[in-house]
């Protein structure tokens, strides 16, 4: 009898801590519910997407001056730097032997490609405007983000890290045609210029390039 008085005290104790609290109760319940049923982030997706992250974060941290020379020469370099480490990487993590080849051809001339606009930089100063070339290479860096999130959230990337350094190293190829030409249109450096058609070719080289690699499964 004394035991089951004891067992109802404490029921009753219970239900009295818990009354004044019981949203806070469901709450937590339904937090921690919550937490656990959320997905966890593929190492070999997460690996190959924070690059890209990161740089897409660097360059809209850029003030833009509005001059197309200095603007692009410093956008072109975070976005160079941004596949230079997306192609280590790959030379760190990746499996295929045929990607991985690929990507240490790659990596001296973007090496290469960033000693060059550092030059630039240094000898470049911004001094006239341009409002459409500023409006259309946001609009470039808009999309660029946007495709980011899209393909990191869809089923173009897999469990497979050559898989998604080929699937990124595509969309990253393209979007510095992108960027180059719209550079093309507006920017007056001869250097610069040269730099940014031989970019063009090249990219379009790399694209057919990877392409051409059957993806790993």
């Amino acid at each position: 009898m004394k035991t089951l008085q004891s067992n109802l005290s404490i029921w009753a104790l219970a239900t009295l801590l818990c009354s004044g609290s019981l949203a806070a109760c469901a709450q937590a319940t339904t937090g921690a519910a919550t937490a656990s049923a959320a997905p966890a982030i593929d190492p070999a997706k997460a690996a190959m997407l924070q690059p890209l992250q990161q740089m897409i974060a660097k360059m809209k941290k850029v003030q833009a001056t509005g001059d197309p020379d200095f603007d692009y020469a410093i956008q072109a370099k975070l976005h160079t730097q941004g596949a230079q480490d997306l192609i280590k990487q790959e030379i760190q993590s990746g499996k295929d032997s045929s990607l991985k080849q690929m990507a240490r051809t790659l990596l001296p001339g973007s090496d290469a490609d960033v000693n060059l606009l550092n030059g630039a930089l240094a000898e470049i100063k911004p001094t006239r405007p341009n409002q459409a070339f500023v409006q259309q290479q946001s609009r470039n860096l808009e999309a660029m983000s946007l495709k980011l999130q899209q393909t990191g959230s869809s089923d173009k990337l897999t469990g497979n890290v050559d898989n998604n350094f080929s699937a990124l190293l595509l969309d990253q190829r393209q979007d510095a045609i992108d960027m180059a030409t719209n550079y093309l249109q507006y920017g007056k450096n001869s250097s610069l210029r040269a730099f940014a058609q031989q970019l063009v070719d090249k990219s379009k080289q790399q694209i057919a390039q990877i392409k051409a690699v059957p993806l790993p499964k």
